[in-house]
């Protein structure tokens, strides 16, 4: 798959050799704005879902007497809805090694990391490389490093009417969560993927559907990684994500999503097109080895409030079926405001993640399920991180946090995050509990864990010079073991050639 990858994306891209359609899940600020105007009603449609395709954005815009004081987005569809090449982007990022929690955001992915990419784009064809070099970067949880040459962020896309296929290494976010999301975020580094997306989402126009609103559906097959210890799982086995959400009309404000993901396949293990069928049908629950493979669905929602300047948002996932129904629940819950200060806007938000399951079942099982299965035994995780939120397995975090984009285009940002990683057994467990399980940031021991970090991005349009940099402050303290606590701290240069 990585030399497909590699190959495809090359020489497409030198066949067809134009700007960028897709925004890419790594700017809180250019997020920030968007969801004030669709909150405000100059954008309609749903924004929950990223990349997020420019193209869908222009065909959601409606006619609004909104007044922003900054125009984040209307620079960059001016900027990147040109037909043709793109100027050359070059990065360079700067960082330290704790990286345990990723939100949504342009932290570098190890202490010394370059990229350098261009675009082309017209009409109907878009394409992307993207290079770049990781040096530095922390040993994982199984001890495996992941540095060198990568070709994340690179694309090969097509549009079919309302819809667009792609083949390439994208980050993504499912779900309004500003610091994780439990089923897919871009805390671990893109899989290569192919997928299909609904561009704009348009309602429906028979009167007997048209009370879903605008809605939208995504889909990918991704491929995981080749390094996956092949005694406990089961390398280059495939990851299958669907995605639907709509706006109902009979709620104004209402955003629905529903999701599902299926890993299944890999060397050593069938993949045939019946273990993709019972996949899909959810016969999967045999006890043996040659049942498809794992799953999790739920949904997530996020609701503005009547006609405050407050949403409250959620998603629940569950990492087991009962009766086609998910079980062993996980939770994220979040409220978020926001506030027109004249000459700046503000975005404050809180959010709690647990990450134990629980049984609407009442099964005494909680500890050591989430992203865990017994037959893909790393987990729900690629090259070394969870691919939803980054705190793992069974810990529950608590994370506050706001945004002030001022009109000059500088944006400032504070996160502050406190509580347990892999939360040890509970106290007189059942013999169901078991010891403490795997995890990416706290493996088999439970963790106490503080961060707060302050965030800043401003533009330089003399230089064409963007600065994202960040300080703040991180502690893990293991229950039984040594304290590791510190500074951490980013900084990311771009500049446009």
């Amino acid at each position: 798959m990585r030399l497909l990858n590699c190959f495809v994306i090359s020489s497409i891209f030198a066949s067809l050799a134009n700007a960028e359609p897709y925004l890419s899940p790594n700017n809180p600020f250019i997020r920030h704005e968007i969801r004030l105007l669709a909150d405000e009603g100059e954008l309609t449609g749903l924004q929950n879902t990223w990349p997020l395709d420019l193209g869908g954005l222009v065909g959601m815009r409606n006619e609004s007497s909104l007044d922003l004081p900054h125009s984040l987005l209307e620079n960059l569809i001016h900027r990147e809805s040109q037909s043709g090449w793109s100027p050359v982007f070059s990065t360079l990022g700067l960082a330290d090694n704790r990286v345990t929690a990723r939100g949504f955001g342009p932290e570098p992915r190890s202490s010394f990391s370059t990229n350098a990419s261009v675009s082309w784009m017209n009409d109907r064809f878009a394409a992307k490389l993207s290079l770049n070099a990781f040096y530095g970067m922390e040993k994982d949880w199984k001890g495996r490093e992941d540095e060198g040459l990568a070709l994340d962020g690179s694309y090969v896309a097509a549009r079919l009417g309302n819809w667009s296929a792609s083949f390439g290494q994208v980050e993504r976010w499912w779900g309004s969560g500003w610091d994780g999301s439990l089923i897919l975020s871009s805390n671990a580094r893109p899989i290569p993927a192919i997928s299909i997306d609904r561009r704009v989402p348009e309602p429906f126009e028979t009167k007997w559907l048209s009370w879903i609103g605008p809605w939208r559906f995504h889909s990918f097959i991704g491929q995981m990684e080749d390094e996956r210890d092949p005694t406990i799982d089961y390398p280059n086995h495939y990851l299958w994500g669907m995605r639907g959400e709509i706006m109902p009309t009979l709620i104004d404000g209402l955003e629905i999503g529903f999701f599902r993901m299926l890993q299944l396949g890999g060397d050593g293990r069938t993949n045939s097109l019946k273990m993709w069928i019972d996949g899909f049908l959810s016969q999967d629950n045999e006890i043996g080895t040659e049942q498809p493979g794992n799953q999790l669905a739920g949904i997530d929602i996020r609701w503005k409030v009547f006609d405050l300047p407050v949403a409250i948002y959620g998603q629940v996932v569950g990492e087991d079926e009962d009766k086609f129904l998910p079980n062993a629940l996980m939770f994220q819950y979040g409220i978020e405001g926001w506030k027109n200060l004249g000459g700046s806007t503000l975005r404050v938000f809180a959010e709690y993640a647990d990450l134990t399951s629980y049984w609407w079942t009442g099964d005494p099982r909680t500890r050591n399920i989430t992203y865990g299965h017994h037959i893909f035994r790393e987990g729900y995780r690629y090259r070394g991180r969870p691919i939803g939120h980054w705190a793992d397995q069974d810990s529950q975090i608590l994370s506050v946090g706001g945004l002030l984009q001022r009109n000059d285009r500088e944006g400032w940002g504070t996160t502050l995050r406190t509580g347990h990683l892999n939360a040890g057994p509970l106290r007189n467990p059942s013999p169901h509990q078991g010891s403490l399980g795997f995890s990416s940031v706290s493996n088999g021991v439970t963790t106490d864990y503080f961060s707060f970090d302050i965030f800043n991005g401003r533009h330089y349009s003399y230089y064409d010079l963007s600065v994202h940099t960040s300080i703040g402050w991180e502690s893990l303290e293991p229950k039984g073991g040594q304290n590791d606590e510190g500074i951490s701290a980013f900084l990311s240069l771009t500049r446009v050639f």
